[in-house]
């Protein structure tokens, strides 16, 4: 009688278990299925002449040297502003921190376009203006440079009060803040590193600063050359490099990332109110901001006034809005959704979250044009039948959902962490059904972070060009592409305004979803 209860308990963890790994299996192999029949095509095929080229040689040399500038610049920018806006009140901090996420929201090309225009500007020409390579990584590390700033401000905020006020009762804040920055620097130089990573697949700045890129070269392939075989074998070479890459930093700097992303500090240290410290961080902040989005925004508005074309950019948007948002909002939502499942089936099994963060974060590294291309390829084989689901608006929302599953993990596994284990504890108890549970208990909580997740995916999906100018069915144009489209051809006037028009769409979401998500969490507490 006294085995048969460690026995019974053993067979109800182990039914557990199976449904969980099989769930995760499932969704594992959702992500990753978009890239699938390239892959297997490429690998299949004997090998091909004219992939590895010196034009290719040499786009990817500058685009691992433009990389690695990147990574240093986010790196440089994002680690100390980081630290300080995790330890010190300013005024105006909770803004401020949120419009860091303005960046990252933004197509690359759209603060290139207004640097562009300051530069060409007749009373501006005397000022040193980013063009070519220094373009690039300028306006692609302030945007990464955002990234590291998150990752740094959560690492930061997770160290404990205790901590922090031993380390300024040993040295005051100089060693606060050495100490601080010590503690968050593997986690900021993994993130800057998949950053530099990420912008390998960036066509954007370059296209507009005139930089000779691997993306160009890819986007050149299929949309100048319509040698969807050669991209796509491009793609698969750089997807490798990619791995190659990402692989051995993750393996190292998974755990400390882990951590910071997902873990929740019970009591973590009060902000102090230092005069200088508070004002230096309020201060480097701004400047970043207006470097990054304030000046560039300057750049559309002096075209736009020159040659106003706002109502027929406004007729643009009206006409692309219903698109946008299916492409979008469909995309925040299956993102979600999954994320919800994988938040769900990873709840206390702190190694199952690390490999499933490692696998999204790997997926997320790579180009996707990848998918794209891939997803081309099958349907242009698959009957007409299956059309729905191959040359769909949904087709477009499934590929970018998929690809920014990482984003949507993490917000809700860094939720689901904060759930009390008591709370399902006493739900068992009392016979309540996991279902019941799920939906009385743990969806209200989880609510505000879906919320956000859906917005923020949407957002990200929006800013992804290539993904959806591959897919985007025919008469089914999205407001990024179709700027994107007509850049070249277009008076600036009208570029301009479209660009200005998009920018106040997602400053509206990001202020919209910021208090909904405030809202929303003060009616449930």
């Amino acid at each position: 009688m006294g085995r048969s209860e460690p026995v019974r308990r053993e067979a109800e963890h182990g039914r557990g278990v199976v449904p969980r790994y099989v769930v995760l299996a499932a969704v594992m192999c959702l992500a990753i299925a978009p890239a699938l029949p390239l892959v297997i095509s490429t690998l299949a095929a004997p090998p091909a002449s004219g992939v590895w080229t010196r034009s290719f040689a040499d786009a990817l040399f500058s685009s691992l040297v433009l990389a690695a500038c990147v990574s240093v610049l986010s790196l440089a920018l994002g680690l100390p502003l980081g630290v300080l806006a995790a330890l010190y009140a300013f005024h105006g901090r909770g803004p401020l921190i949120l419009f860091q996420t303005l960046p990252l929201l933004l197509p690359s090309f759209l603060p290139s376009i207004g640097w562009s225009n300051l530069a060409a500007t007749d009373g501006l020409k005397w000022l040193p203006m980013p063009d070519g390579f220094s373009g690039c990584v300028f306006v692609l590390g302030l945007q990464a440079a955002s990234l590291v700033f998150f990752a740094t401000w959560a690492a930061c905020r997770n160290l404990t009060a205790s901590q922090i006020e031993a380390a300024r009762l040993h040295g005051g804040e100089r060693s606060v803040l050495e100490m601080s920055a010590a503690a968050c620097l593997p986690v900021a130089m993994v993130v800057a590193w998949l950053a530099g990573i990420l912008s390998l697949s960036d066509p954007g700045a370059p296209l507009i600063f005139g930089y000779r890129s691997v993306a160009v070269e890819i986007r050149t392939s299929f949309s100048a050359l319509f040698d969807y075989e050669l991209a796509g074998r491009q793609c698969l070479l750089l997807a490798g490099i990619v791995v190659l890459l990402t692989v051995p930093v993750l393996a190292v700097g998974l755990r400390r990332l882990a951590a910071a992303m997902l873990a929740r500090q019970a009591r973590p240290a009060a902000l102090f109110p230092h005069p200088v410290l508070g004002w230096a961080a309020m201060l480097g902040l701004t400047v970043v901001l207006l470097l990054s989005v304030g000046t560039a925004t300057l750049g559309l508005c002096l075209p736009a006034l020159a040659n106003p074309m706002i109502r027929r950019a406004a007729e643009k948007v009206g006409a692309t809005a219903g698109t946008t948002a299916v492409f979008t909002i469909g995309a925040g939502t299956i993102a979600a959704g999954l994320a919800l499942v994988l938040g769900l089936a990873t709840a206390g099994q702190m190694r199952l979250r690390w490999l499933v963060v490692a696998l999204l974060l790997l997926l997320l590294a790579l180009p996707p044009a990848l998918a794209a291309i891939s997803v081309v390829r099958a349907s242009t084989q698959a009957p007409p039948q299956l059309d729905w689901l191959s040359r769909s608006r949904f087709t477009v929302a499934l590929v970018l959902g998929l690809r920014f599953l990482p984003v949507a993990t993490i917000a809700v596994m860094r939720a689901v962490g904060s759930l009390s284990p008591s709370w399902s504890d006493a739900a068992r108890v009392h016979g309540v059904t996991p279902l019941r549970f799920l939906v009385r208990v743990v969806l209200p909580l989880l609510a505000p972070t879906l919320l956000v997740a859906v917005l923020l995916v949407a957002a990200l999906s929006a800013a992804d060009i290539t993904t959806t100018h591959l897919l985007e069915p025919p008469g089914a144009q999205s407001l990024p592409v179709a700027i994107f489209t007509v850049m070249a051809n277009s008076p600036e006037g009208l570029v301009a305004s479209l660009c200005l028009l998009y920018l106040l769409c997602v400053v509206i979401l990001l202020a919209a979803t910021s208090q909904l998500a405030r809202l929303w969490s003060r009616s449930a507490a």
